[in-house]
């Protein structure tokens, strides 16, 4: 965060919020905020607590509102997410991992989408790295193929449709996000939750976009991987992909799924063993 924290507060205009969840992490996050942002403690509940500065001060021409949410337990993060977008108070939110630094100009230029009805999400090209010499992510594909749903990277990324926005660097329409119930909590500890409410909202006819001119750099210092091990990163990927087929499949995708179970499973104990 300290590394990427300038390049979220350039992108930011008056009238914006900063909302920073803070998941029970053992490095002091919280105090270096609470003394970076000259928070006050303003909320205890059961489950979190906020910090405030209602009129934090950046430089001569921004002033913004800074929320600190910690949770009193880990609740991972689709749960972390969605608490967030309660909390959060504009029409549009941004949501952002702490490994992502924007580009320039990033959040004005996805904003410009939403000035179409019925958008519902817009995702960024992300460089994996500190620059553009990294590899592309950001515009991807879904389908249906031997009883699963399926995903990939797009074949190009022009700006356009796309199967799904990350929720690691994606704009959503605040009020669609909470007509669709936001991230479903079942995909708890991480993984296809992004995939799965994207899907929803595209079943509803909303718009799911990609916007090759919104930039963001990517360097990865993934959570999960210092907690899980990647036999157990695999196998959670593999059941919410499973849970999400059945979940959103139509009766004959369903059919396939169960047809093609002996199959994946044969697939899977392959992989597990190598």
């Amino acid at each position: 965060m300290k590394k990427h924290l300038d390049s979220w507060l350039a992108n930011l205009i008056t009238g914006d919020e900063l909302l920073i969840v803070d998941d029970q992490s053992s490095d002091k996050t919280s105090d270096w905020l609470i003394d970076r942002f000259k928070l006050i403690k303003a909320q205890v509940l059961k489950d979190y607590q906020v910090y405030f500065n209602s009129e934090f001060e950046h430089g001569s021409d921004l002033s913004i509102q800074i929320k600190l949410i910690v949770n009193s337990k880990n609740k991972r993060f689709a749960k972390s997410c969605n608490l967030a977008v309660d909390l959060a108070q504009n029409d549009l939110v941004f949501l952002l991992n702490n490994d992502v630094r924007l580009g320039n100009n990033c959040l004005n230029t996805l904003v410009t989408n939403f000035d179409k009805n019925g958008v519902f999400g817009v995702g960024c090209l992300e460089y994996e790295g500190q620059d553009k010499s990294g590899t592309k992510s950001g515009k991807n594909l879904l389908w249906f193929e031997k009883g699963l749903l399926t995903h990939s990277r797009a074949n190009n990324f022009e700006s356009g449709q796309t199967a799904w926005v990350s929720g690691g660097s994606g704009m959503f329409n605040r009020k669609k996000w909470q007509m669709l119930g936001g991230f479903d909590p079942k995909y708890h500890p991480a993984y296809w939750e992004d995939i799965d409410l994207s899907f929803r909202a595209r079943k509803r006819g909303w718009q799911v976009l990609f916007d090759a001119k919104a930039v963001v750099f990517h360097q990865h210092e993934s959570t999960n991987a210092q907690v899980f091990s990647l036999g157990q990163i695999q196998k959670l990927s593999w059941h919410h992909n499973d849970y999400m087929t059945w979940k959103l499949g139509h009766v004959w995708q369903r059919l396939a799924f169960l047809i093609w179970r002996p199959y994946w499973w044969y697939q899977r104990l392959k992989q597990k063993r190598t």
